[in-house]
């Protein structure tokens, strides 16, 4: 079995010499005459490193300053600390805890006590260790999701707790995938990493939990709906290139059915992920088309005499129709345009009968998260006279200076008579 690392910060010779010899045949001993040689050996090969044994007089860098250093580190805090010195009374040791201290021993050393008191708050670091590793996510410092069930349980059952209204957010991170493969798993994490720090800041106080491997959930105790509306506005601003989320929401005048609304905030956020595929996809075909301009000009001009229905829209929420040929017309039972902007309210959402249109923009969604080029989805539409007719889109995204960003459909009838 591999020794466990002691890292003995001591200025006498003597005594580190000693403390050596007490503890070489249990442990690996690594060893620094001040605290500021202690913090060079920290900085190196801290994640090896199961307790230190520190001395508080010494030059340089006493064991005062070396514990206050180590607090405000968060890798540092984790390895207990032993002080090895006579102290000055009790407002010595009481600073000594008060800066992170974890055990004494008293000089002049008693073999036996040295290493009981060594053994034992390594025993209780690992102990510690294991018990945190089953709440807390490390890379985060998010709790984890054993952490959640064993929480909202505990709020439900509380009465004055599941009275209080909370505000539940359901995050996944966006691109983790892509970066996972083209950057290696270590950027992976750095971006996991960015988007939880990014939440804590806006969310410091609220129950934060790493529910999956790029999903988070939050719990967040707000005074009321607005105040929970603008933390979501604050996040949403610290989004960038480099990290971002998909969000969903939910308000809850009382912390009850937990698990229910944070189903619901997932589906919720499912469609700011839609949301971002859509934004992604659109700057790549955006980038990729940028000499469509011609050939869009083209096909207008010759697009009455095209077989079956021909139009574009506007790509944005809108989705006002810019053009259209007769045929289309036609399709739809119309006299003339008038009759046709009329019916349809000039939208291509009003294209569409209302009963396909969630299905229709979910599976244009879900071709453009796959890189499609070309969208091909079927739908019902109500014609004039009120018949309804089946119907075969097949839609491209373009980018031209004329229109800005735009879809252009053909559209043909495929009604079984």
């Amino acid at each position: 079995m591999k020794k466990r690392t002691l890292l003995i910060i001591e200025d006498n010779d003597i005594n580190r010499q000693f403390l050596t010899e007490i503890l070489k045949e249990k442990y690996q001993i690594l060893s620094a005459t001040n605290g500021q040689e202690g913090l060079e050996i920290l900085s190196e090969k801290a994640q090896c490193i199961s307790a230190i044994l520190l001395d508080i007089q010494m030059p340089v860098m006493d064991g005062f300053e070396f514990l206050e250093y180590v607090g405000q580190n968060t890798v540092f805090a984790k390895i207990p600390v032993i002080v090895t010195t006579v102290l000055n009374g009790d407002s010595d040791e009481k600073k000594c805890l008060e800066l992170g201290a974890s055990d004494f021993i008293a000089k002049p050393y008693n073999p036996v006590i040295v290493q009981l008191r060594v053994d034992k708050v390594i025993r209780l670091r690992e102990c510690d260790g294991i018990i945190s590793e089953l709440e807390m996510d490390a890379l985060t410092g998010f709790k984890t999701r054993k952490s959640y069930y064993n929480d909202i349980e505990m709020i439900e059952k509380d009465s004055e707790k599941s009275a209080a209204a909370v505000g539940v957010v359901f995050a996944d991170v966006n691109g983790l995938k892509e970066i996972n493969d083209r950057l290696g798993h270590k950027a992976g994490d750095q971006l996991l990493s960015d988007v939880a720090r990014h939440i804590s800041v806006v969310f410091s106080d609220a129950k934060k939990y790493r529910f999956g491997g790029d999903e988070f959930v939050i719990l967040s105790f707000d005074k009321n709906k607005e105040a929970f509306d603008n933390k979501l506005k604050r996040l949403s601003a610290l989004w960038g290139a480099e990290f971002s989320a998909a969000v969903g929401s939910v308000w809850l005048e009382h912390a009850r059915d937990l698990e229910k609304n944070v189903a619901v905030a997932d589906k919720m956020m499912y469609m700011d992920k839609s949301r971002y595929y859509e934004n992604k996809m659109h700057d790549r075909r955006r980038n990729a088309y940028i000499e469509t301009e011609e050939s869009l000009k083209r096909v207008e001009a010759v697009a009455e005499l095209l077989p079956g229905g021909f139009f574009v829209y506007h790509a944005d929420g809108d989705e006002q129709i810019i053009m259209l040929n007769q045929e289309l017309l036609k399709l739809y039972k119309c006299q003339d345009e008038a009759e046709f902007i009329a019916l349809t309210g000039n939208s291509f959402k009003g294209m569409v009968h209302p009963d396909d249109l969630n299905i229709v923009e979910c599976d244009i969604s879900n071709q453009i998260k796959k890189e499609k080029d070309i969208d091909r989805v079927t739908y019902r539409i109500v014609c004039k006279d009120g018949s309804i007719r089946k119907v075969l889109d097949y839609g491209r995204f373009v980018h031209t200076e004329r229109y800005g960003d735009v879809y252009y459909v053909f559209l043909n009838d495929i009604t079984e008579e």
